[in-house]
């Protein structure tokens, strides 16, 4: 599938030459096979990384970014002030890093990722951190926070199709990072270009905790001219499983869509 993301600025607090006083390591990510993890064995799961600390108020004072091929790829380094902060993770494959928002009164410090393309496979955590006197050192195991939908068609593609669009609404493109949970209605979209036509297609949205289902429009079209459209309503979906919707979903009989939901595990070990 295509990817996605926005440009972030790289922001390290404190001096490059300062040993740093605080180290996070990437330990493990959540249900991948892996005994013990590396470098080598991240870039598996996710091609980009992002460290974000914010202060007391939900300001961001410092951020990381990593893409695999960076030598310290998995591991975070700053030099920050004596004081407390909010750690946050995210790993994914997005073409690009996410903007990070604030604390606002209403609303939590976030994480959020541009829908123009797609969204990927994505990981995180938020963990407390105290700076003192002594340096800090930690380990850090990711959790997934996305649900994937599977769509399996048993119905051909028009002859003439060269992308399909998916629509989608119902799940979040930005997330919580005091818990992971998504945080906005977000209105998303995945194409897929005719070199990647064939099933399976796969799209990932950040499910709301309260919220389990998403309605789906899957088009297609030949250059700009719409040529077939298909609404399925109220997909399941579950944090960290994978839903399938296996049937004719390019004819508009939604009657004869099936959907299995699982949990990625299965297919994952």
């Amino acid at each position: 599938m295509l990817l996605t993301g926005v440009s972030c600025e790289k922001m390290i607090l404190g001096n490059a030459d300062e040993e740093a006083n605080v180290v996070v390591t990437i330990s493990s990510i959540e249900q991948t096979p892996f005994k013990a993890m590396t470098r080598a064995t991240l870039s598996d799961v996710c091609t980009r990384v992002n460290f974000i600390i914010f202060d007391k108020e939900g300001v961001r004072v410092a951020q990381k970014n990593q893409e695999v091929g960076d030598e310290d790829f998995g591991q975070g380094r700053f030099t920050l002030p004596l004081g407390d902060y909010r750690l946050v993770i995210v790993a994914h494959s997005s073409n690009g890093n996410p903007t990070v928002n604030k604390r606002t009164a209403s609303k939590n410090e976030s994480v959020s990722f541009s829908n123009t393309i797609g969204f990927t496979d994505t990981f995180f955590a938020s963990r407390n951190l105290t700076v003192g006197e002594e340096a800090v050192t930690l380990e850090i195991d990711l959790t997934r926070i996305v649900a994937m939908i599977r769509f399996i068609n048993e119905d051909p593609l028009p002859v003439n199709a060269d992308s399909i669009r998916f629509y989608y609404e119902g799940g979040s493109g930005s997330l919580d990072a005091l818990s992971g949970w998504g945080n906005v209605n977000s209105k998303q979209s995945t194409w897929v270009g005719k070199s990647h036509f064939g099933a399976p297609y796969e799209i990932y949205t950040i499910p709301w905790r309260d919220k389990e289902s998403l309605d789906v429009t899957v088009s297609t079209f030949q250059d700009t001219d719409l040529l077939t459209s298909t609404d399925i309503h109220d997909i399941p979906i579950r944090r960290n499983s994978i839903t399938t919707c296996r049937g004719a979903i390019f004819n508009g009989k939604v009657s004869k869509v099936q959907i299995v939901i699982n949990p990625i595990s299965d297919e994952r070990g």
